[in-house]
């Protein structure tokens, strides 16, 4: 009577099952987990564009895209830790947006601070001066993280990640939170009204080359208007670390105008100044 040789798994094909069991429960609930959180990552991001582009179409689509030049009369009201100084200038804004070019005319014009490229200057009746470097680095930090550059530019970059941050309250509006994270890891979080899909509130972080600690800077967008097709906040709050440092109260703006020849070059309006 012959006997069987033993198995190299064992005595019995139980011990082949259980084995197999084994490998297939330990090894599948991961690779079921990674696609899952693949799919729910891919989901998030086609929900995140898509309120995204709902916002660009809420803020005039095409037209606010493509402005060229805009020019506004303003009121700024200034902070000191938090709290109103008391100080408010009328002022007429300037840009040409492609060029990020910037002019601001104070007290009736006679004192003008100029914007371009890195560079910044003040102009008044006794002529052209550099504004202080850290002035001027604050206010290019402020035009990177433009709606206009974040949204406008960054969406369509193909190495920007836009996630889905949920919902939160902003001055009694129900927001959707998004972040958009760019290919030098530099994030900007963008707060939609999830009713009108304008946005209400922009932040950013960057941290201080001296003193290398955190800062948080926030730019709050209220009290909409629609003019040439474009959905304009009448009223703009800007925090530094969560304190009130500017409120700027649109009197009246206009877009793709003709802005006079020079208008941007700081010996020509030295020249000019009375």
């Amino acid at each position: 009577m012959s006997t069987a040789a033993p198995s190299l798994w064992g005595n019995s094909t139980r011990h082949v099952r259980l084995a197999l069991a084994l490998v297939v429960t330990t090894l599948l609930p991961p690779l079921l987990w990674a696609q899952a959180t693949d799919a729910t990552a891919l989901a998030s991001q086609h929900k995140a564009h898509a309120a995204l582009d709902a916002s660009i179409q809420a803020l005039g689509g095409p037209a606010w895209v493509g402005v060229r030049t805009s020019r506004e009369h303003v009121r700024i009201a200034t902070f000191f830790q938090g709290s109103p100084t008391g100080e408010v200038a009328d002022a007429v804004i300037s840009r040409e947006h492609p060029n990020n070019k910037e002019r601001i005319d104070l007290q009736k014009g006679r004192v003008v601070e100029i914007y371009s490229g890195q560079s910044g200057w003040e102009i008044t009746y006794k002529g052209k001066k550099n504004l202080p470097v850290e002035k001027v680095k604050d206010h290019r930090r402020w035009r990177r993280h433009s709606l206009q550059r974040v949204l406008g530019r960054r969406i369509g970059d193909p190495a920007t990640v836009v996630l889905d941050q949920g919902t939160e309250q902003v001055e009694r509006h129900l927001a959707e939170q998004y972040m958009l994270m760019n290919a030098a890891h530099n994030a900007v979080k963008v707060d939609i009204d999830a009713q009108t899909h304008l946005p209400l509130r922009l932040t950013f972080e960057w941290r201080d080359p001296r003193f290398h600690d955190k800062n948080v800077d926030t730019v709050e967008f209220d009290n909409y208007h629609r003019v040439d097709g474009i959905a304009t906040p009448f009223t703009v709050t800007r925090t530094h670390n969560g304190e009130t440092v500017q409120q700027i109260f649109v009197l009246r703006t206009e877009y793709n105008v003709d802005l006079p020849e020079n208008v941007f070059d700081p010996d020509y309006v030295a020249a000019h100044l009375k």
